[in-house]
Order: C-alpha cells, then structure tokens, then sequence
C-alpha cells in the first residue's frame, strides 16, 4: 500500500455546499445555512474549508450550490483571495449523490486523470497540518484505482453518523469493510466498544472517472439525468448551470445510499479503503455537537452573546440580537435570532429538522430566510411590514449597483442615512447625500447605484398592494440576473 505523496495537480477538491442545514435552525436558514456561519466570529465555514486545502493541491475547488446561493460563495470565497475552478449551480437540491456527480462531470472535461476530494463545506478541522497528512497518504491510493473513505474514531455512542467498518490499519489507513448507516444508540455503544468502526465523516477520495462508472453502476438513474443536464449545461464566468428542467427529474439521494453502501458489497468493486483521521474533526450536525464543540464555563454550559443565566448546567445558550435569561435548567438548547427563537433539550435536539418541516407547513418565512438577506450587491433588512408597506435598510456595497428595474404593483421611497446615492429614474439621473430623498412610482423605470469608496446605506419604504420580491422585472442587471429576486 503506497504512502508516498504525488503530483498534487491531479488532485480535485470538490465542495458540496448545497446543503439547507435545518438541524441548526434558526441560526441555519435555507437562504444562509451552516457554511455561510462564522462559527469562530471571524471566517465562515465554507471559507475555512477552502483555507485548509492550501498547499493541498494546486487546482483549485469545483463548488456546486444552490442557485440562490451563487452569490454568497462567490463573495465569501473572494473575501479570502479564493477564486473557484468553478460554480455549478443546482436549480434545486438533490442531496449529494447527484452534486457529486455533475462535479465529477466538470472534472473530466478539464483532466481525465483528476483525483476527486469531495469535502462538506460545513466541517471544522482543528489540525490542519494532519488533516493534510491524512489526505496525502490517500492520493497514491486514489491514483491507483482505490476508494478511499475517511472516518473519524467515536468517542460517543452517536447514533446521528453513519459508521464504517475497518480492517486492520497500516500507516493510517485500512481495508474498508462495510457501511452502515445512523444506528440505535445500542448498536452504537456495541461499535464503541468494539473498535472495529469509525464514524463517516463524509470525505471521499477517488478518481472522478471511478466515481462516474460506479455511479452509472448502481444509480443509473442518476448517472443519465446529470450527464444530459451537464450535456446541455451553460456557462457564465465561473457559474455552470446544468439544464434545469432535466435536473429537477434526478433522484434525490446520498452518496452512501446511492453508490457506496453497494460498492462496498459488490463483489466486483474497486479496491475500498478507509483512513483514520485524527485532526479535531466535528461535523457540526446538531445543536449537541455545537455544544461539544464550544469552550463550557464551571457548570458545563456554552454561551455566545448576551446572556445571563442562574442555577443553569450542560446547556447551549445562544444570542444573536436580545437579552435572553435562562433560570433552573439542565440540558437546555436556547437559540434567539432576529425573528425566532428555539427552545428544546439536548434529549430532543435531533428533532429540530422535524420541527422546521412543520413550521414550513405553515406558510413560515422565518425558515427559509433571516431578517438580513443577502444579494450580490450587498444585503437588505426588513425593519417594519404590514398591511399594503414594507419598511427595509438596504446597505449597498462599494461599486456595486442593483439592476435597471421596474415594479408593477409598488411605489418606493428611498431616504440616504449613510453615503452617496446615484438613482435613475426613467430617463433623469440624480445624485443624493445623506437626509436626502426620491419618491419612485409604480411602474416607473429605476436603478440605484453607489458609484463611491464605501458602503451606502438606504431606508426604503414600499407601499402598495403587492410587495414581493418576485415583483421585479429587470431591464438590465450586471450580475446576469433574470426576472425575480435571486
């Protein structure tokens, strides 16, 4: 079994951030999940995962996302000098199988011989420098015609990983033997004990050509719908887009129920390996996990923002914007955004996911999208709505502009409270400082602008009958947008 590193421009990192991450809910929504979080206050985790792969291999990762999200992982990764091979942008969530599959597809078609590292963009990694070890001494095995897996030894009885079962290891890596997926806690115990498994984190290493045959091996299905979207895929810069309309027909499953759980038990399969990595790993899955992962105070509780709490032990406290107090808990999960607020136990945590879902069926936004939503050009926030009118601050980065645009149902009032305002209205153009204001009609041709060195800030007021942000029609948009709120 080869350890000795290799050329690292046959290596592709591959990062799946395509994710919803309601498990985490609601400091994870759909339109800002898990990887756009700055956990440590400082870099998001999609941002800390393309900084380990530095000095890892010289291409540069193949990103695949959801549409909505093709601005935030291009400005994320530019915050960081991190420029993608490329974007591709899925037009709806299909679960990884199939975000693997349309990556392996690009890979192909910029080198045969690429060795795929598909990554989850929303892992912590505490030891960079034996991450990358461990990575290493996987490539020759890659390159060989192997399927590496890398697994995480248990320190719990989790019964929210999946597990892989290994042979003997030699120089950190083994025979993988068998998948097994999310078992009782029971089972779980018995794994521990055993020594036999580790849990799966998820990271895969093999050749992009292997992973496509062993995809239209076992999941046909999936293999076909993502060639012929890929087949009829566009490009724009760095974004890709797959034939929407024959995406949306792939099967949605994992890369473990769809190919690997059969490949490991194929008797035909490619030589299956699996690696230890002992590196700080943590998958931040579950508010449990948030709370392992934190630095606890005397009674075993972690606590961020401003929070005050008495006779409180072993519970997660969070605050994003108010005060929260916490009396005579145990075990406790407390979470405040903005416009929601969870309250659970760790006993129940992992039943945040089936919370959200029923808080969907409602009709909720508060699921989907935080009180700041993000755009290309900056960001917005709802500060006050009701009947017929709506009330947002709209920060407007340097340089940046929003599209040529005309509603059909709103009026809006813009007032400048921070920087310089260029706006077209029709066929005048007006520049506004701070205090200053413009009325915009309905129906009325407008565009916003900030031509200047540093953000602007505007409080816009709608009014109308209909205030949705699918009421756009853009006339002209330098971020190629189409009709809509994207």
């Amino acid at each position: 079994m080869p350890t000795n590193w290799v050329n690292n421009m046959t290596l592709q990192p591959v990062i799946l951030a395509g994710g919803p991450g309601t498990r985490l809910w609601p400091l994870s929504k759909e339109s800002y999940s898990k990887p756009f979080l700055a956990i440590n206050g400082v870099t998001s985790l999609i941002q800390e995962t393309a900084i380990r792969l530095k000095g890892l291999s010289k291409r540069p990762a193949i990103v695949v996302c959801a549409e909505t999200n093709r601005f935030l992982v291009k400005d994320q990764l530019e915050e960081i000098n991190q420029q993608p091979a490329s974007i591709i942008l899925e037009p709806t969530g299909k679960n990884t199988a199939p975000a693997l599959t349309i990556a392996a597809i690009q890979a192909v078609t910029k080198n045969e011989d690429a060795i795929l590292l598909s990554l989850h963009s929303d892992h912590i990694i505490k030891n960079v420098d034996s991450f990358q070890n461990s990575l290493k001494s996987a490539v020759p095995v890659a390159a060989a015609g192997g399927i590496v897996t890398f697994g995480i030894a248990p320190s719990t009885p989790h019964s929210g990983f999946g597990y892989l079962r290994k042979g003997k290891l030699e120089n950190g890596l083994g025979k993988l033997l068998d998948f097994i997926e999310k078992p009782d806690r029971e089972t779980a115990l018995n794994f521990l004990h055993s020594g036999e498994y580790l849990w799966n984190s998820g990271i895969l290493m093999l050749k992009a050509s292997l992973w496509l045959d062993q995809v239209q091996t076992h999941a046909p299905e999936i293999y076909k719908t993502c060639t012929d979207a890929m087949d009829l895929s566009t490009e724009d810069g760095l974004f890709i887009r797959p034939d929407s309309g024959i995406f949306r027909t792939c099967p949605s499953d994992a890369i473990d129920y769809a190919v690997m759980e059969k490949v490991v038990r194929d008797p035909k399969r490619p030589a299956c390996w699996v690696s230890e990595i002992n590196a700080g790993w943590s998958d931040l899955g579950s508010w449990n996990s948030f709370w392992e992962d934190g630095i606890p105070d005397n009674q075993g509780n972690v606590t961020s923002g401003d929070v005050f709490l008495q006779s409180v032990s072993d519970s997660l406290v969070l605050s994003t914007h108010r005060t929260v107090g916490v009396l005579g808990l145990k075990q406790a999960v407390v979470v405040e955004t903005a416009d929601s607020i969870l309250v659970t136990t760790m006993e129940h945590e992992e039943s945040v996911k089936d919370l959200v879902t029923e808080i969907n069926s409602k009709g909720k936004s508060n699921t989907d999208h935080h009180v700041k939503i993000h755009r290309p050009w900056g960001s917005y926030e709802i500060l006050d709505e009701g009947a017929g009118f709506q009330v947002k601050r709209l920060t407007v980065r340097a340089g940046e502009s929003l599209s040529l645009q005309v509603h059909k149902h709103r009026a809006e009032h813009w007032v400048v409270v921070k920087g310089t305002a260029s706006v077209t209205k029709g066929e005048n153009t007006l520049t506004l400082e701070e205090n200053e204001s413009t009325f915009i009609s309905q129906g009325e041709t407008h565009r916003l602008e900030n031509k200047t060195d540093s953000n602007l800030e505007i409080i816009e007021v709608q009014s109308g009958s209909y205030l949705g942000e699918d009421d756009i029609v853009r006339i002209e948009d330098k971020y190629n947008r189409t009709d809509g709120p994207a």
